[in-house]
């Protein structure tokens, strides 16, 4: 990656509002930290390289109250360079950005295209797309700020040479590919439902199709109309459930969670299938796979010195021995980092993975 302080341009300090939050272990939330009243702490978060929590629960949740789930923030600084990177874009280019989010990351966009450049920036949120315009003014960049779904991308001005996505996705809207000139770059936080997503960076075909590799693992939020739902059982459930036991070890289990191992290639083959893990206490870590579109959940129960693990599993799908299989398939055919795999999308929208492995190539549709 070239020098981020070649990319980052423009101070973050700039673009980040006067009340942030962070992670309470207390409340097991997210609480406020205002600049007026605590410029000390508030100053270290936003000049650590780490993301700042901007929003909670889509700005229902006020100052002072206990938030449930961040909805909006500023990345942080070394993926937001790593991104530009990725994204390669030359002065006097047509850009568009889905998510404007503080506005940030446009203003560093603004000066990257130049004079001679225009950058678009689509926010769903009204209330984030007027505070980013205010700040982007104060700041003296001039980038066009829509408030729209970012779904849909903005037609009145592609196409466009270079298109960035702020949030992760799982499926690469058709909008998207349509507004980007042949040759054109899209670049953004592709993944499954499963696990970490991955840093992808897509080129435009002449025939409507976009293909790429996925590079390093992001965290990044998910596009509001593509956010992951879990399942919680109640006792009744669970103890009425399927109860067998794995013989996964503690090495396997560590490669079914992690991005750089398996986790990225169950996803993969795995779909609608998603994946959280609750460290208990010092002794007790839950596994958990959930599909709310069937209504499949499964639980792997592991505990610091007992062996096998007990696995219990609800609905008509058996989760976890759908992502055992998988771990499987992944080992056999030589362990593949995330970086093996291409994905390409046709004009009809189908998204197709790509994998060659000195025994061959494999080849699969993946369901958004």
């Amino acid at each position: 990656m070239s020098d981020p302080n070649e990319l980052l341009t423009v101070p973050r300090e700039l673009f980040v509002p006067p009340v942030v939050w962070v992670d309470d272990p207390a409340t097991d939330g997210f609480v406020s930290v205002s600049r007026t009243e605590d410029e000390p702490r508030w100053r270290a978060l936003v000049e650590t390289d780490g993301p700042v929590v901007t929003q909670v629960d889509d700005g229902r949740t006020p100052p002072g109250e206990v938030g449930l789930h961040p909805s909006s923030s500023c990345s942080q600084p070394y993926l937001v360079a790593a991104m530009l990177d990725a994204l390669d874009v030359r002065p006097g280019d047509h850009v568009l950005e889905i998510g404007t989010g503080t506005g940030w990351n446009a203003a560093l966009l603004s000066e990257l295209v130049g004079e001679h450049g225009h950058v678009v920036s689509v926010e769903v949120d009204a209330d984030l797309a007027e505070q980013a315009r205010r700040r982007l003014t104060r700041a003296g960049h001039t980038p066009l700020v829509v408030t729209a779904d970012g779904t849909e991308g903005h037609p009145p001005h592609a196409p466009y040479d270079r298109v960035i996505c702020t949030a992760s996705i799982r499926e690469i809207p058709r909008t998207w590919i349509e507004q980007t000139r042949s040759g054109g770059v899209i670049v953004t936080p592709w993944g499954t439902d499963y696990g970490d997503d991955a840093l992808t960076r897509w080129e435009v075909h002449e025939d409507g199709s976009a293909s790429g590799h996925c590079g390093t693992s992001l965290a990044f939020m998910r596009l509001r109309n593509q956010r992951r739902n879990f399942l919680v059982p109640t006792e009744q459930q669970i103890n009425e459930a399927e109860t067998s036991t794995t013989r996964r070890g503690g090495r396997e289990l560590y490669e079914m969670v992690t991005f750089c191992q398996a986790s990225f290639t169950i996803g993969l083959r795995v779909p609608n299938c998603y994946l959280t893990v609750d460290d208990l206490d010092q002794d007790h870590r839950a596994v958990e796979l959930h599909d709310p579109r069937s209504t499949s959940w499964a639980r792997a129960s592991l505990v610091r010195g007992e062996h096998p693990w007990t696995v219990h599993q609800l609905g008509p799908r058996r989760l976890w021995d759908e992502v055992e299989a998988a771990h499987h398939w992944w080992s056999e055919v030589g362990k593949p980092p995330p970086r093996q795999y291409r994905l390409t999308v046709s004009p009809d929208g189908t998204h197709t993975v790509r994998l060659h492995t000195p025994h061959g190539e494999h080849r699969w549709a993946v369901t958004p």
